[in-house]
């Protein structure tokens, strides 16, 4: 898929799974169970056993858009791209792997956590700006802050999302919202997966529901 659709898909529905678990089979249960409470984008970390082959499994299953995680070289990018990842996602700001992924028409999300390290993303032509930990850098507040003198960069938040304060990152205008590999694991093993569907079910409604607030108050503003 063309790089620029793929960003146009995720903005639409914001949410993106993180999947670092301790076995291939248990990253591709999640990834599953994720798919199938309504999550359309997952990202697969290279800490992942076996991780390239989760990738091209769930993208053989096809249904979710995959990419990969926790991505530091040029050679992992090249890897993930060759077993069918879509987008390719830093936690650090890995500028050499921009040019590359866009070189296959591959999005790349690199990592940043300050105004000088985004600047440097948005020249690099990074396709969205991954704030990591975006709660510790101050959640929603700091991309607003961060909008001010950045007005054109878009964003991708990791770091403590959950139910509570999704709807704020949508409100911020963020295009990919990325729910922890911590928490997504925990919520699997602990509380099974009917349980964790239906959660995923209700982050998928709360986003809907911020989306169409957003675009209320837009219209009442013109």
């Amino acid at each position: 898929m063309d790089r620029n659709r793929l960003i146009a898909e995720l903005h639409a529905s914001r949410l993106v799974a993180v999947v670092r678990s301790q076995t291939a089979d248990d990253a591709l249960a999640l990834a599953g169970a994720a798919a199938d409470g309504g999550i359309k984008f997952v990202e697969i970390t290279f800490s992942v056993p076996g991780a390239l082959d989760v990738i091209k499994e769930l993208t053989r299953r096809g249904g979710i858009h995959v990419g990969a995680g926790t991505v530091l070289t040029p050679q992992q990018a090249e890897r993930a791209m060759g077993v069918g990842a879509e987008f390719i996602v830093s936690p650090s700001l890995e500028l050499n792997l921009v040019g590359l992924c866009h070189a296959a028409n591959i999005a790349c999300f690199p990592g940043a956590a300050t105004p000088t390290e985004i600047i440097a993303a948005q020249r690099a032509h990074a396709d969205l700006v991954k704030i990591f930990p975006a709660d510790l850098a101050g959640g929603a507040y700091f991309i607003r802050q961060m909008q001010g003198p950045f007005p054109d960069v878009r964003f991708m938040v990791s770091g403590g999302v959950n139910l509570k304060n999704v709807h704020e990152y949508v409100q911020a205008g963020v295009t990919g919202i990325c729910l922890g590999s911590a928490y997504l694991g925990a919520l699997l093993a602990g509380e099974g997966k009917k349980a964790f569907v239906k959660e995923m079910q209700q982050f998928v409604k709360r986003v809907a529901q911020a989306q169409a607030n957003k675009t209320t108050i837009r219209k009442r503003s013109k």
